[in-house]
């Protein structure tokens, strides 16, 4: 599908990247290799610097126990625009060699050359709806960022909880990342439920699970869409990921908000020793318990951000069964 473009500014562009891990930290290139950071309070001493990116990463993961969040690139072009974040999870899809986000919203676009208004619709809302995900899921990482570097900076002891004011932004951005997932979660089970040939009402994963575990519909369930979507989902007794992720959201919007929600009331600083000297990690914890960190929920960030991801890899394999492939447009100047 060919786009003609009648204004175009050509300029300089640059683009900056940092790996996103949970506590806090950060991995980016330098002059000097591969940095993690923040290690420390002191900015003179404040990254262990590795040759490698498989050493940086292997260090970071193995040795201090860090889950990779994904990749920020920060495109910049000249003083007048802002900058613009993009958020990948992981490598690029080989077919497509695009991520969940932008392979469907080059779907909406084939779609839309082909006239079907409704599958292009849908297909854009998955589409914005991951890359929304996306960036709630960056502001979350920059608000343990922010944390971490406060904790060092002002020496917080290791294990002792502390709290600020800044918490409430990280639960807001907490809410809008699961609400976001399951926006993606509930347009792709729209889409599965038109190739199952649902009625125009089920355009929910819950309304798609009771129309395909009726009877009458056994044969429409066998859609590889609408199959893929159920084992994901599982059973009410043996749930799958997928239903564990929107249990998280009810009870995150629904029942008890995280800035009401005791288990993760407070920070917590812990050190970790490793064979580079200690490094430090921040999580959410519940203030006071006599439970160890260990014996705690996992911190929701571990948690959520791996919904987004398995959501991430579930995106790209529905897109496969889509009805139109995910071929970008074609820009080109006006004659």
């Amino acid at each position: 599908m060919d786009v003609e473009v009648l204004d175009v500014e050509v300029g300089a562009a640059s683009a900056t990247q940092e790996i996103h891990f949970s506590g806090g930290l950060r991995g980016a290139l330098t002059n000097f290799g591969w940095a993690l950071f923040p290690v420390s309070g002191d900015k003179e001493s404040d990254a262990l610097v590795f040759k490698t990116p498989q050493a940086h990463f292997e260090f970071a993961t193995r040795q201090c126990g860090l889950r990779f969040l994904g990749t920020c690139v920060r495109y910049t072009t000249g003083d007048r625009l802002p900058p613009m974040d993009i958020w990948e999870f992981e490598a690029r899809d080989p077919q497509s060699g695009l991520g969940a986000a932008d392979s469907w919203g080059a779907i909406g676009d084939q779609a839309t050359k082909a006239g079907d208004a409704r599958y292009a619709e849908l297909a854009s809302y998955v589409s914005v709806a991951l890359k929304a995900a996306a960036l709630r899921l960056r502001d979350v990482s920059n608000g343990y960022h922010d944390q971490l570097i406060w904790a060092l900076e002002e020496k917080r002891a290791p294990g002792r909880w502390f709290s600020n004011t800044a918490l409430d932004d990280l639960y807001v951005d907490f809410h809008s990342l699961v609400s976001e997932l399951s926006s993606a979660r509930d347009h792709v089970a729209t889409i599965a439920a038109m190739h199952a040939g649902a009625p125009d009402r089920i355009e929910s994963l819950a309304r798609l699970e009771d129309w395909a575990g009726k009877s009458v519909n056994s044969d429409a369930a066998k859609n590889p869409m609408v199959r893929t979507l159920m084992d994901a989902l599982g059973t009410k007794i043996a749930p799958g990921w997928l239903r564990v992720m929107g249990d998280v959201r009810n009870e995150m919007l629904h029942r008890v908000p995280m800035s009401a929600n005791r288990s993760v009331a407070g920070l917590v600083l812990e050190r970790i020793d490793t064979a580079l000297g200690d490094v430090s990690k921040i999580r959410l914890a519940e203030p006071l318990s006599e439970a160890p960190l260990s014996a705690q929920p996992p911190d929701p960030l571990v948690n959520i951000s791996q919904f987004a991801m398995q959501l991430e890899s579930l995106c790209r394999a529905l897109w496969k069964h889509a009805k139109y492939p995910p071929e970008l447009l074609v820009f080109r100047g006006a004659e």
